[in-house]
């Protein structure tokens, strides 16, 4: 029963593809090929134009907040080339906070290193239990 209806759906099917659609006939005159069009040049859009200004530089820090000057006096100089390190900066083991060197930086040895500190408060903590700070168990970042 199946083959029934397939053979009558395939004829219909192929009968459909040979079928070729109308074409429309095309005489001589109306085509165009390359010996019978004149030469022009092609259009082109023309380019986006520039601004002429560039957008104003975003500034380096707030309206309301004016840098301070770093100043160094001469003692301070002379400390700072004396490390053996550049920059001079160093980091506070109690707070983790970043220390410019000066003469007046609160300093402590300890087993040979030396420790900055930002206060005088932070080198008294150290200097009470210096070993429980440098383990981690006080610090406080």
């Amino acid at each position: 029963m199946k083959r029934l209806l397939i053979v009558p759906a395939a004829a219909l099917l192929f009968a459909s593809c040979d079928a070729a659609p109308p074409v429309a006939e095309i005489h001589a005159s109306e085509m165009a090929s390359i010996q019978t069009v004149a030469p022009r040049p092609a259009t082109l859009e023309s380019p986006a134009m520039l601004q002429d200004e560039a957008p104003p530089l975003k500034p380096k820090a707030l309206a309301w907040e004016t840098p301070k000057a770093i100043v160094f006096s001469a003692e301070d100089e002379r400390v700072r080339s004396a490390l053996p390190f550049s920059p001079a900066i160093a980091m506070d083991p109690i707070d983790g906070s970043k220390i410019s060197i000066r003469a007046t930086t609160p300093i402590y040895e300890y087993e040979k290193k030396i420790y900055y500190f930002s206060s005088e408060e932070n080198k008294r903590r150290f200097a009470a239990d210096p070993q429980a700070i440098l383990k981690g168990g006080l610090m406080r970042l």
